[in-house]
Order: C-alpha cells, then sequence, then structure tokens
C-alpha cells in the first residue's frame, strides 16, 4: 500500500511541477472529489468528519504543492477572471440579486446547492470566486467587486453613494435569524449577511462540531436571503473569503516551525510602512514589493494573541487554497415563474 500511495504521489507531483497553470485542476479537483454531496453521504451525513476528512485531502495536496514550488500562490494572488466580479454579474443580470455569505467556504458549496433544489432554484453555474490578498473582508470590497468602493466594513454599504448611483441597494445582516423586508423595487439587491464569519469569534468554536452547526444554520441563513428576494430574479450566491481548519495534523509543520509570522506581529498577513523594510520571499512567505505587504502562504498554523481560542483554528487572512477560493452559484429565476412566462409570452 505504502508503494502504491508513493507511485501516485509521484504521479501527482509530477503532473503539479509541469508547465502551466495548476489552480483550475485543483479547483476542479476540490469540487468533483473533495467538497461534495457525494463524500458528505459516504460520512453518514456527518458535518464534523466532512470537514475533518476533506481537510485532511486538502491538507495532503498542499504539502505537494509547496514540496513543487509556490507558484500556485502566485496564481491565487493573480487577477482572477473578469467574469468572476460583482459588477460583471450584474452588468449580465440587470436587476439580479446578490447574495454575499462572510465567510462562506467551497465546504459549503454543496449545502447551497442542496438548497437551491429544494427551494426551486435552478443552478445556472456552479463554481468557484476568488477572495483578495489578503483574503480579508475589506480587502475583497475594494478589489474584488468592482463597485468602485472604498476599503469599508460591510455594515457600511447601506446608503453608499457609490452604490445607489449603480442602482443597487444593500442590506446587511447581523445575525443569522435577522428578518428584512427586501423591497421589490427596480435596480438591484445587494445582501451581505455576516455568517458563517460570525462563528470564528465564538469562544466555543475551537473544535470541528462548529462545523456541524453551520452546516445547520445555513437553512436558516438561506430563507432569510435567498428566499426572501422576488422570485424572478436571477442571483448570485458567493461570499468574500474562505478559512482553513487547522486542528492538530492539519498545518504543515515544516513551515511552522519557521515562525514566520512574528514578521507579521503574529497575523497571516502585514502591511509594511514605506520606511520599514520588507522580509523576503521565502517558502511559506509571499510578499509584494509594490504593496508593501507580506502574507503567510499554505496551512501554516500560526497562534496569535486573540480574544479567544477559536482563532488558533479557524483562520483567514493568508494565502491558501481554503482562504483564497470561493463559492460561486448563480441561480436562475424559481421554476415556477419559468412556467408562468412560458405560458403567459407577453
Amino acid at each position: 500500500m505504502k508503494n502504491a500511495m508513493s507511485i501516485l504521489d509521484a504521479r501527482l507531483l509530477d503532473a503539479l511541477t509541469k508547465p502551466g497553470f495548476r489552480l483550475p485542476m485543483l479547483s476542479e479537483w476540490l469540487q468533483r472529489e473533495v467538497w461534495t454531496m457525494e463524500r458528505y453521504q459516504e460520512v453518514g451525513k456527518n458535518p464534523k468528519e466532512y470537514l475533518l476528512q476533506g481537510e485532511c485531502l486538502v491538507h495532503e495536496r498542499e504539502k505537494l504543492l509547496t514540496m513543487a514550488g509556490e507558484s500556485i500562490y502566485e496564481e491565487l494572488a493573480a487577477e482572477p477572471p473578469e467574469d468572476r466580479s460583482i459588477k460583471r454579474f450584474l452588468d449580465q443580470n440587470p436587476g439580479g440579486a446578490i447574495v454575499i455569505l462572510d465567510g462562506c467556504s467551497i465546504r459549503e458549496l454543496p449545502r447551497l446547492v442542496e438548497l437551491a433544489n429544494s427551494a426551486a432554484r435552478p443552478v445556472v453555474e456552479q463554481g468557484v470566486g476568488r477572495a483578495a490578498v489578503p483574503s480579508e473582508t475589506e480587502m475583497f470590497i475594494t478589489n474584488r467587486m468592482a463597485l468602485g468602493l472604498p476599503r469599508i466594513s460591510p455594515n457600511q454599504l447601506p446608503g453608499r453613494r457609490e452604490l445607489q448611483e449603480l442602482g443597487i441597494r444593500a442590506y446587511w445582516f447581523r445575525h443569522p435569524t435577522e428578518n428584512i423586508r427586501i423591497k421589490d423595487t427596480p435596480g438591484s439587491p445587494l445582501l451581505w449577511m455576516r455568517f458563517p464569519d460570525m462563528r470564528f469569534m465564538d469562544t466555543h468554536a475551537a473544535s470541528p462540531e462548529l462545523f456541524d452547526a453551520i452546516w445547520d444554520m445555513l437553512e436558516t441563513v438561506w430563507k432569510v436571503t435567498v428566499q426572501a428576494l422576488p422570485s424572478n430574479r436571477p442571483i448570485l450566491v458567493t461570499s468574500d473569503h474562505g478559512y482553513i481548519f487547522l486542528s492538530p495534523n492539519l498545518s504543515d509543520p515544516r513551515l511552522n516551525k519557521k515562525q514566520l509570522d512574528k514578521l507579521l506581529n503574529g497575523k497571516r498577513y502585514r502591511e509594511f510602512e514605506p520606511h520599514e523594510p520588507l522580509p523576503v520571499r521565502t517558502n511559506g512567505l509571499w510578499v509584494d514589493s509594490g504593496r508593501g505587504l507580506a502574507v503567510l502562504t499554505g496551512r501554516i498554523h500560526n497562534r496569535p494573541q486573540a480574544p479567544s481560542p477559536s482563532q488558533s483554528l479557524y483562520r483567514h487572512g493568508g494565502l491558501s487554497l481554503m482562504e483564497m477560493l470561493t463559492p460561486w452559484l448563480i441561480l436562475g429565476p424559481k421554476e415556477e415563474h419559468h412556467e408562468v412566462k412560458s405560458r403567459n409570452p407577453d
């Protein structure tokens, strides 16, 4: 078995070291083999086991990527495809709606598809989006939404002039059970839900059982966001960033021992002042000299000073597959609306 595994790893390593882009292949693997409803069912529909087994697979793959060289992180840091922005979706779907689930990852994509199916919302496109670098909310708002917004928090989106001029009405949800009436008026509603990111600061979050609660709570979140939108509008469901789960044996000890986060004041990234010398780019540390930015790469389990233990397990802000790749789910109008439209074309 060990020899077979070595051959498999050698073949995979060979594929990962060939010239060309690796991210499309990895995105496909994550969606088709790792984070799937089939694998969720195979583990007895147990969200905790789904999380742990999937993270183990991703951890092994990312270790191979580190051995093959860090060009994958250059791909993750590069600009995403042009069609992966909020502005492009709205240009292609006038009057369409946006639902951003703060901190939702591609792990939850099968659950979102399941909820869409149960709500008679046809899935038009299922894929991955991209977080900003670093993978923080404010960076996403200014760099990935393409709506001309500055670096602001999502609770500042309602009432922003930039959005109003584009015909966008923003709503901010503080918690998963908050019911906000969405007006069915011309323009595009943009709903920003603070879940699941808000759970990663919970004092009870330092365990894989948190993922059980996230999986279950998504149904409630879906009802107050997607289900509350007008049924005749296309909807984009996406996220500002993902997160990595870093319990024991799910981080790369070779990188952890370097304590690279000391250069970043214990964080997963740091923006340096113009007068400050930048650290040297090395395995585990990506540096953008133009922006004065240094970011941890891969599955480095840094343990910063934190108000709760959860921050040592659920982390974002760096450059890794699970932090950077986000759900990108485009839903069509409800099927009942399609049926009425086909019977009454006028």
